[in-house]
């Protein structure tokens, strides 16, 4: 399942609000939507307000609306710094 997964953290300034194992992610970058996938080339990006679409390694659906930020991918781990961080 390790090769199937990632490991993602949505974190604010008071508290982590999110901390799993997913399967896939996608978010809205400056440049536009981006998809992450398992294994996803290192990669440092301010994100947009908008949708955070998260499957998590259950096939389950989770949607989050941030308010912009910061996104790392790095050795198979997805970090998003956000201000704020609603369930959708």
């Amino acid at each position: 399942m390790a090769d199937k997964t990632f490991n993602l953290n949505v974190i604010t300034p008071e508290k982590v609000v999110y901390s799993k194992e997913v399967a896939a992610i996608i978010v809205h970058g400056t440049d536009g939507y981006l998809g992450i996938l398992p294994q996803h080339a290192p990669l440092i990006t301010s994100l947009e307000p908008g949708p955070l679409d998260i499957t998590e390694s259950d096939e389950e659906k989770v949607t989050f609306s941030l308010g912009g930020g910061f996104m790392e991918v790095r050795e198979n781990k997805v970090v998003i710094l956000t201000d704020t961080v609603e369930k959708s």
